[in-house]
């Protein structure tokens, strides 16, 4: 059994953590609790969060080989840590970097469908909305206009990407997925 710092259970203690949660952390090797309270005590992680990482980082771990301190010194992450903005926006930043280090292909796949949408110029009154987890093969266009000339203007935009086969993309992207 890894032995355990005593400073994780005080950051246990003080962040009234569950005894679950706090068994699984200590059950890793010490230079992970450590590498992991680091980063807990600078996001200020709670119960949901922590589980969050405990969840990702052992999955990347368990995939990927290596340690959590690896991970958690992975460049992604480290340069979220380094964001100079507010605890969440800071927070969000990394959980996106270990989502994208756990899932690498819903990462390139989000990446590509960006890179299509973009590629649409569709304008700033339409939005392209993608099921959740990309899960189905339905895609939302959600228009925003103040006149019936606006939307003669989107429609026509629509109906030229249409033709021109740059949807087309999209859809072969979400079927990929």
């Amino acid at each position: 059994m890894p032995s355990t710092l005593p400073a994780v259970g005080l950051y246990a203690e003080q962040k009234r953590l569950s005894q679950a949660t706090l068994a699984r952390w200590r059950s890793w090797p010490t230079t992970d609790q450590q590498a992991l309270l680091t980063v807990a005590q600078e996001l200020r992680l709670g119960e949901n969060h922590l589980r969050d990482f405990l969840d990702w980082l052992e999955e990347i771990v368990l995939r990927d080989g290596g340690s959590i301190a690896a991970v958690l010194q992975q460049p992604a992450v480290r340069r979220a840590l380094k964001l100079g903005r507010s605890r969440n926006d800071k927070l969000k930043a990394v959980k996106d970097a270990l989502r994208r280090l756990r899932y690498p292909e819903i990462a390139r796949l989000e990446h590509e469908l960006q890179t299509c949408v973009k590629a649409l110029a569709l304008g700033p009154q339409v939005r392209v909305a993608f099921p959740p987890a990309f899960e189905g093969d339905e895609v939302t266009l959600e228009v925003r206009v103040k006149s019936a000339k606006d939307l003669d203007a989107v429609v026509s935009r629509i109906r030229q990407r249409l033709t021109d086969g740059t949807f087309q993309r999209l859809f072969e992207l979400l079927d990929e997925a």
